[in-house]
């Protein structure tokens, strides 16, 4: 038992008061060589600290790595009934494509677009583009039409005499969560027919929280005539050798795959945007002159490319043509 006793000496100051015994004690044990316990309880926290440290480290690079990847099908269509004089179209209006705009990889090289099942066919055929181009690992190469997934509407579309296809393209393509896609640039001629036409524009994928998606096209009717009128001479006169052509600078030209110019009679815009709510539904976007049907399906890329099967000439079979392996299922 400890007695206490009342001191009659005056109380020390604030400055000359002795520090608590506890910390002194706590030094003096610090300074003690450490037991085999402890030894052991100190190795495991620092096994701990450096559980916590790698766990975060992981956790910081899977954000980093955020990508997921997809099917992105498309369709541009034009409404035919806007071509009657009823719809009243803007002015000419110039305009350009952004400069990181990237343009479709094709996989057929002659370049053509032929809805048959011999273009995949005749791609398969040849080995120097299997290396190449890779259909379902490769990001921004244009699908076969065998593996679109927009194929039911494109059929409706084209039943239906009021509406005409001008474009349909699917890709691959990976998004990261936070950033937007480069924009992928979509042009087309139409010079063989009585209204000869332009399309051109493109198609940006954001994702930032939910998924979203821009459409920016432009329809242009083209023409040939009023073209040597408005151009002047092509070439310099002998009069004056030092002359040069005169160009209306209101003029809008284009110049077809066939190096031939025409001259823009009218042209129509349609920009607008999309939140992706559900990957299950096509998301259209329409004006009155034009419009998009986009659809965009989460797709599981293969890690490895896969080596073809080595089967004897007897035993060839041709390829299975249909919906890439890594389409997930989309039904229900």
């Amino acid at each position: 038992m400890t007695i206490f006793l009342k001191s009659t000496t005056p109380e020390p100051q604030a400055d000359q008061m002795e520090r608590p015994q506890g910390i002194e004690l706590s030094r003096s044990y610090m300074n003690k060589p450490l037991s085999g316990i402890q030894k052991s309880l100190t190795a495991l926290l620092l096994s701990a600290v450096s559980m916590s440290i790698l766990a975060n480290t992981k956790t910081e690079s899977t954000k980093k790595d955020d990508t997921r990847w997809y099917q992105a099908d498309m369709i541009v269509f034009l409404n035919e009934q806007s071509m009657n004089g009823s719809e009243k179209w803007p002015a000419i209006t110039p305009h350009s494509l952004p400069a990181n705009s990237i343009k479709l990889k094709s996989y057929d090289p002659s370049g053509t677009h032929k809805e048959s099942s011999s273009d995949l066919t005749s791609f398969l055929d040849q080995p120097d583009k299997k290396t190449s181009i890779d259909l379902e690992r490769d990001a921004f190469v244009s699908l076969p039409y065998q593996s679109h997934l927009l194929q039911k509407e494109g059929n409706t579309l084209s039943r239906n005499g009021s509406y005409r296809i001008l474009e349909q393209k699917a890709w691959l393509m990976p998004i990261k969560e936070g950033e937007s896609t480069v924009p992928v640039r979509i042009r087309s001629y139409n010079t063989q027919s009585r209204m000869p036409s332009m399309l051109e524009g493109t198609i940006t994928v954001s994702s930032s929280r939910f998924l979203h998606v821009n459409a920016n096209f432009w329809y242009s009717e083209l023409a040939w005539e009023g073209l040597a009128n408005n151009m002047g001479s092509l070439s310099p006169s002998a009069s004056s050798p030092e002359q040069k052509p005169m160009v209306d600078k209101e003029l809008q030209l284009v110049t077809t795959p066939g190096g031939q110019p025409m001259r823009i009679s009218r042209n129509f815009q349609l920009n607008e945007s999309r939140r992706i709510r559900n990957s299950k539904q096509v998301q259209y976007l329409d004006s009155p002159v034009i419009g998009v049907l986009f659809k965009l399906t989460p797709y599981e890329r293969p890690d490895k490319e896969l080596l073809p099967e080595m089967t004897p000439d007897s035993e060839e079979k041709s390829p299975e043509l249909g919906i890439l392996p890594g389409i997930i299922n989309q039904e229900g």
